[in-house]
Formats: structure tokens, sequence, C-alpha cells
């Protein structure tokens, strides 16, 4: 594997990657951002909590008046209770219990 220093730089550059095939993965033991075009690929490892401290910050700022959003926000709360339903009772009764007390149940007009 060949290693590139990417920092510093001496100007901002931009790499577009929407034809590129990109995976995203964060766990428990790695957190990376892979690009690839055919047979060159480009992997940068990142730190996990703060990968997840941003996509958190990202759902935050979602804005859920857009029907996308509202299709993706959906995904993302039932993956949520997937994780949610296996974790012990107590922490099912904690979170089922914040649930209730924090949903809004009056209508949402977009």
């Amino acid at each position: 594997m060949t290693s590139i220093n990417l920092f510093p730089v001496e100007e901002k550059q931009t790499l577009r990657a929407e034809k590129l095939k990109v995976t995203f993965a964060f766990g428990s033991y790695s957190s990376y951002l892979t690009i690839a075009d055919r047979d060159k690929e480009l992997t940068i490892y990142l730190d996990q909590k703060l990968v997840m401290d941003q996509i958190l910050n990202n759902i935050n700022n979602l804005s859920s008046s857009y029907s996308r959003d509202k299709e993706y926000l959906l995904k993302l709360f039932k993956k949520s209770v997937e994780k949610l339903d296996q974790m012990d009772n107590e922490t099912k009764d904690e979170m089922a219990a914040y649930l209730v007390q924090n949903l809004n149940t009056s209508e949402v007009n977009n």
C-alpha cells in the first residue's frame, strides 16, 4: 500500500467523486472513506468518535420538510430501533420512555 501525505497543502484541493465508487464505514474498530475508480483506490482512515459526532451533527441539521429527507429519516429511525432492540431490557425501557415523552403527536405542516 502506498501512503501519501495530504497535509500540509499549499492550496485548497477538491476531489469530485460523484461518479466514482464510494464506500464509507464507521464501526467499533475502524472508520474510513474509500474512493475508487476501476483499479485506483484512495482510502482515508478517520477517527471513529469524530465521525460519529459528525453524523449526529448532520442528522440534527437535516430538514424533514423535504420528502427525500422524510424517507431517509424513516429508514434511519427503523435501523436505530433495530439496534436498540438488541440492547438489554433496562436500556430498551429507557429508550421507549424517551420516545413516548418526546414524540410530538401534533400534525406537522409541510
